[in-house]
């Protein structure tokens, strides 16, 4: 029977559900760890999905915000997340104690869902771990001795800081893309910084970067951090300047790289900061000789690297395989543990999750990666930008890790193995959760809630309770494993067309996959198969009527198993207004309707994707969609300039492109309840072939 509303039916409270998920954005791996133990992007925060869920399961009347810091057991409703990405719908609705689908094309996104919900034992991941450690960390150290510049003992290598370097144009020497004289950034003293010499190339922590500093050694004075030379150019000790771009496109290699300061860690005087000596220098030249050697038989990936919009940015600069994209050291360094790890053989589960760990920590070692600064994580990871950016400064880390926690190196295999696997054990055991009571934010485990999952081979697990998790790794475009009108609920997050190419950026990730766990069926093909994946690009022979076109046969297939009276649930925002009549359209031929929707917090102000681009916004739109003739007319809701002042009293101020979202989610659901009818339907279709440019 069609659902009419003759009253208003509230809203869930997204002015505080928006401020709790700015809260974790600042810092979610610290609010929710298991979601984040491996990279993935464009995460949406746990808050919001518990709060979409929470909507949807809920009583009408019954207070979300309440309900949100206690557990549940929603054991007879069957949610589906038919784009699961990093997991995050899966993992809340399996602490509601829901039964869960996921389905996601991307190999690496299913592999770390997988290992997010297994109930791992944690006494034999350590004995892996143990196992792992005695076979690489001395062999690791080696790789990274130094003296100490205070005492002269024998030392780490914590951080390297290193130059990247084009041939000259004119006279042919190597040439620094250096673009100014600060290491990094020193947080620890604001304005502050490591800096280094131009002179005599010795390094120290000034006080401010953009004052004139004389060095303590040679007595030379200088602007740390005056710019150098334009961004996009070089400029030689010849005194040519020329484009970086025009000096690549001369040879067929990537750029080479100067070893410019070191960051060491000694027992006794702890962190210290020194320009490579000339032992350095000898023992770096050997590892590149022994790298060069035995290319062809360390255990790792030498795959040509495809076109795409984001590699391309890589094929320019002339990086043509994925190992040119890590240093000699580094290339050694993970033949070693990846041999480790594989020989963890006769325990698969903790093989599986050092592989992913593994894998995480590559985020932080290649020579893209960059300075964060002193006092902070040091690393800013690979992908900060959602990008391959060669980086002009690369930051080269210790692999293995070394020092204490408050002056310890960041992204090293063990130190990750604390901070992200362990710590991710420990919340599993005892999920946190944020509330706001009386306007403040609360935040305590939540009694009787744990996150753990008995994986099904089939959807009749699902149904006779052997099973909490059925984990698809296919396109939702067809879902044969799922019978007609039997899920209750879909809640997703889906692409959004062209801001992020998942199957390009996670190539990266899936190769050294391949090397760690190679009989992994989802780990057989060269490369990510992108041929299904619902993303807007261009460069791989996708534009924006091919995303609207793979969205909407996901969207059929979601139609068709969800019972009657189930809901569609997804965020979504976008810049280009081209991209939400693509989603109008999705939503219009699967056969939904708009029954309600609200804005909430979607991305951080400071977020490195977004910084600085006033255009992208800071809300998503959640949408709660229901089967076309199940409700009549959309539900009574707050107006846009209600929602507005509600976010604004909630110190949630829109951007210009915030309110265009909010206008183009009311458009989207009156027409998608213009389609109701055969004749509407027809004028709706017209409308989109005819007049794409009204959106807006």
């Amino acid at each position: 029977m069609a659902k009419a509303y003759s009253c208003v039916v509230s809203l869930p409270p997204y002015p505080e559900i928006s401020q709790l998920s700015r809260q974790e954005a600042h810092r979610k791996a610290a609010h929710r760890p298991p979601y984040y133990i491996h990279k993935w992007w464009a995460r949406r925060t746990g808050s919001v999905f518990r709060g979409i869920l929470l909507d949807q399961l809920l009583p009408d009347g019954e207070s979300r915000m309440a309900a949100a810091a206690r557990a549940h057991d929603f054991n007879d409703t069957i949610v589906l997340d038919c784009f699961h990405g990093g997991g995050t719908t899966i993992g809340e609705a399996l602490r509601l104690g829901c039964k869960v689908i996921g389905s996601e094309l991307n190999p690496v996104a299913h592999f770390l869902v997988a290992q997010m919900v297994r109930d791992l034992d944690e006494t034999r991941l350590d004995a892996a771990f143990a196992t792992v450690r005695t076979a690489a960390q001395t062999k690791l150290r080696r790789m990274y001795a130094t003296r100490c510049p205070v005492c002269e003992k024998d030392a780490q290598i914590q951080y390297t800081s290193w130059t990247k370097q084009v041939t000259c144009e004119a006279c042919g020497d190597p040439a620094d893309l250096l673009t100014s004289h600060v290491v990094m950034a020193d947080f620890a003293n604001p304005g502050g910084g490591l800096v280094q010499c131009p002179k005599c190339a010795h390094p120290w922590r000034a006080k401010k970067v953009a004052a004139r500093v004389q060095c303590p050694c040679c007595r030379h004075r200088f602007v740390p951090n005056k710019r150098l030379i334009e961004p996009k150019r070089y400029r030689c000790t010849c005194g040519y300047k020329g484009e970086i771009l025009d000096a690549l496109a001369i040879g067929s290699n990537p750029p080479g790289h100067r070893m410019a300061c070191l960051v060491t860690h000694c027992e006794d005087c702890g962190r210290g900061f020194k320009a490579p000596d000339a032992g350095d220098l000898r023992r770096y030249a050997r590892l590149e000789g022994r790298a060069a050697r035995q290319l062809d038989q360390l255990a790792v990936p030498r795959d040509e690297i495809p076109g795409g919009r984001n590699t391309n940015q890589m094929l320019r600069y002339g990086y043509r395989h994925w190992h040119e994209m890590f240093n000699a050291r580094q290339l050694l360094g993970l033949d070693i543990l990846v041999r480790a790890v594989r020989d963890v053989g006769d325990d698969p589960a903790a093989r599986d999750a050092l592989a992913l760990h593994l894998s995480s920590t590559l985020e932080f070692h290649s020579m893209f990666a960059t300075s964060k600064g002193l006092g902070t994580g040091a690393i800013r990871q690979v992908f900060s930008h959602h990008a391959f950016i060669p980086a002009k400064a690369p930051l080269e880390a210790h692999l293995w890790g070394v020092g204490t926690a408050s002056g310890g190196s960041s992204g090293g295999f063990a130190s990750l193995y604390g901070t992200r696997m362990k710590a991710a054990l420990r919340w599993k055991e005892g999920p946190q959760e944020s509330t706001i009571v009386d306007g403040t934010r609360v935040r305590a485990a939540v009694a009787g809630e744990k996150l753990a999952a008995r994986p099904a081979s089939s959807f009749d697990d699902l149904v006779d309770g052997s099973a909490d998790v059925l984990l698809l790794n296919q396109s939702s475009s067809s879902l044969p494993q799922v019978p007609d009108g039997t899920v209750d609920l879909c809640v997703t997050d889906p692409p959004y067309a062209d801001n992020v190419m998942y199957a390009e950026l996670s190539d990266y990730f899936y190769v050294w996959l391949r090397e760690l766990i190679p009989h992994h069926p989802s780990f057989q093909d060269v490369l990510v198969d992108d041929s299904q994946e619902a993303v807007q690009n261009p460069h791989r022979g996708r534009d924006g009527d091919a995303y609207g076109r793979l969205l909407g046969d996901v969207f059929i297939e979601v139609a068709r198993v969800l019972k009657d009276d189930g809901r569609l649930a997804f965020t979504f925002h976008h810049a280009n207004q081209g991209t939400w009549r693509h989603l109008c359209d999705a939503l219009i031929l699967a056969g939904f309707v708009v029954e309600r929707w609200w804005p909430v917090f979607a991305e951080m102000e400071s977020a490195m994707p977004i910084l600085g681009k006033e255009h992208n916004g800071h809300l998503d739109i959640v949408f709660i969609c229901a089967k076309r003739g199940v409700v009549t007319c959309p539900a009574p809701q707050d107006s846009i300039a209600c929602m507005g002042e509600k976010l604004a009293g909630a110190d949630l101020p829109m951007v210009a492109s915030d309110h265009r979202a909010l206008l183009n989610a009311k458009r989207i659901q009156t027409s998608s309840f213009e389609a109701c009818s055969e004749t509407g339907l027809v004028h709706v279709q017209a409308l989109r072939a005819n007049d794409a440019d009204t959106w807006g």
